[in-house]
């Protein structure tokens, strides 16, 4: 799941550097009803502020498991955190909080994929229209996703019925 959660954020990185070539000086970089622009900024600042936003999500799910590893149990806050922070546990607790978190993150990037393509699409469209319902159906399944990979989360930190 590490490679899928890399790859997706790369493949973010490269729409986001593809769009810088590409794309005119001025861009649309928010959309209202009905998919038409309401914000515009330079090309470059727009790259600059996604490049930004994706490295800081990336950074933040990916390093996140580890300081699970090593913060006090008393600053984290996890289902049945006095079992699963137990020393003899803390190792598989941060094993399974990692696969979680990048596929957690991996379906935040292929939403953020989709919303930058469809952006990127919607700038060299004329008029200037994001695909407002393509968008509003990732976003739904992105929203579904996210309800499961909780439940799966509460579901893999519960304590064993065996103890």
């Amino acid at each position: 799941m590490r490679v899928a959660f890399i790859t997706s954020f790369l493949a973010n990185v490269m729409v986001t550097l593809v769009s810088l070539l590409i794309l005119p000086e001025r861009v649309a970089i928010h959309f209202g009803l009905g998919g038409l622009p309401d914000s515009w900024a330079p090309n470059l600042n727009s790259t600059l502020l996604m490049l930004g936003v994706h490295t800081l999500v990336f950074v933040r799910l990916y390093f996140s498991p580890k300081l699970l590893a090593t913060m006090p149990s008393r600053w984290i806050s996890l289902p049945n955190r006095d079992y699963w922070l137990a020393p003899e546990r803390r190792s598989e607790a941060v094993a399974k909080f990692s696969q979680l978190m990048w596929q957690f993150g991996t379906a935040v990037f292929l939403f953020m994929l989709l919303a930058g393509v469809l952006t990127m699409r919607a700038n060299l469209s004329e008029p200037v229209r994001l695909e407002e319902g393509v968008l509003l159906i990732g976003l739904a399944v992105f929203l579904a996703y996210t309800a499961y990979w909780t439940i799966a989360l509460l579901r893999a930190f519960r304590v064993p019925s065996s103890r």
